[in-house]
């Protein structure tokens, strides 16, 4: 039985290898054309082709950039605004300082006091000097002529008649460079303290007494002693301190001084002019 199987399978077999080699055979032994035409058929219309490629352009527009700085779990945004600013600054014009040798003038107001208190007022006063500074040196020199017209006080007006005063000083000046330092370079002020020696030399000036004399007269319980027609003269001193402000080779000043004079037999005679004034260097 097995056998006979074996027979078929091995007849069929053969069979199929011999229907394909007649085919194969059969297909490369073909000399049959086949015809191929480019026109189509008469009447036909011809057709051209056109191919349209479209292409679409989109525009993207991109924010301003943000710079974001991450620090530790927080979100700091930090806009950074870059500004160049070209300035032009001209130079300061340069500051000239008290340096040199001055003349000044000026003029005020004379207060009496001490010995000259009660028979005398409030009068007009003027002042001239000249004198020398140095800007390297605090240290001045100065040497000024004041005059002064005292008033006539009423209840004392039978022993005076136009009294005048002047006092003739030489003083040193002090500067005071640390104000003027803490101040800044562009300052202008200098203030100074003054103080020297006076002559003072007067006529028809009333002076108050210590003791009552033949010479003296007392209303009002005080002896005072009549005004001289003649200039007479006494030896004394001075001290006070002023201001200045330059203006190119012009200071104006303003100083305050006590001047004082012992007179025989009398209390001190004090004086107080305040003269505001200009100095030219």
């Amino acid at each position: 039985m097995n056998m006979a199987k074996a027979f078929v399978f091995a007849v069929g077999g053969a069979a199929l290898l011999a229907a394909n080699a007649v085919s194969v055979s059969a297909q490369a032994s073909s000399t049959q054309r086949i015809p191929i035409s480019k026109e189509g058929p008469k009447g036909a219309m011809k057709v051209d082709t056109v191919t349209v490629t479209v292409y679409k352009t989109d525009t993207l527009r991109m924010a301003p950039r943000v710079d974001t700085v991450r620090l530790r779990g927080r979100t700091d945004t930090v806009t950074v605004t870059r500004t160049v600013v070209d300035t032009v600054r001209p130079m300061p014009a340069p500051i000239r300082m008290a340096n040199g040798l001055y003349f000044g003038l000026g003029g005020g107001v004379y207060a009496p006091a001490g010995a000259l208190f009660n028979p005398n007022s409030a009068g007009p006063s003027g002042q001239v000097q000249l004198g020398w500074q140095s800007v390297d040196n605090p240290i001045g020199i100065r040497f000024d002529g004041n005059y002064a017209k005292p008033g006539e006080d009423a209840l004392y007006s039978n022993f005076q008649a136009d009294p005048e005063v002047v006092n003739v000083s030489g003083d040193l000046t002090l500067g005071l460079p640390w104000f003027v330092n803490a101040l800044g370079l562009s300052s202008r002020f200098s203030p100074y303290i003054i103080g020297g020696g006076t002559y003072t030399m007067f006529k028809n000036l009333p002076i108050r007494m210590e003791q009552a004399s033949a010479t003296t007269q007392s209303p009002a319980g005080v002896p005072v002693e009549p005004g001289n027609p003649e200039w007479q003269g006494n030896l004394g001193w001075n001290v006070g301190a002023g201001a200045g402000v330059m203006w190119g080779r012009t200071q104006i000043f303003v100083e305050s001084r006590l001047m004082a004079f012992n007179h025989t037999g009398a209390p001190m005679a004090r004086q107080f002019p305040t003269i505001i004034g200009i100095n030219i260097f």
